[in-house]
């Protein structure tokens, strides 16, 4: 077999391998909410089950800005609080994150723990506008 017969027949075998439908059940192959949002953050995505265009904040937000930066939250349909937690005094305690319908931290609100999420907020509660962190006792 000349080289070039060789590099033709390694060609077609990694374009076979490369067209190959994948093996990973649909399922598996969704992003996990807690490995692409960073340790500390609260991530509002513009799809549910946490797909589509991400945001991120990390601090109090009495409104989100109308930018594109944002648009996880004023267009999103999915949170996830990827915040921390601690022991004090042998309870478990949390960065818990509560999100808010409407500006300055006012409206209908929905509290969301360290490590969870929110993977289809209910079209009556509308878009998140604001958001604030503050200490939750797990235990």
């Amino acid at each position: 077999m000349t080289v070039h017969a060789l590099a033709a027949v390694v060609v077609a075998g990694a374009a076979c391998v490369a067209l190959a439908p994948a093996a990973v059940p649909a399922q598996a192959a969704r992003p996990v909410p807690s490995e692409i949002c960073a340790p500390g953050w609260v991530c509002g995505w513009t799809g549910p089950d946490h797909t589509g265009v991400a945001s991120f904040v990390a601090q109090d937000m009495p409104r989100y800005p109308e930018t594109t930066a944002y648009v996880g939250f004023n267009g999103g349909e999915s949170v996830w609080n990827s915040a921390g937690t601690w022991r004090r005094n042998g309870e478990l305690w949390g960065r818990c994150v509560t999100v808010y319908n409407g500006t300055e931290y006012r409206g209908q609100s929905r509290t969301v723990r360290p490590g969870q999420g929110i993977a289809r907020i209910p079209a009556s509660f509308g878009n998140i506008h604001s958001n604030r962190f503050h200490a939750c006792r797990f235990s």
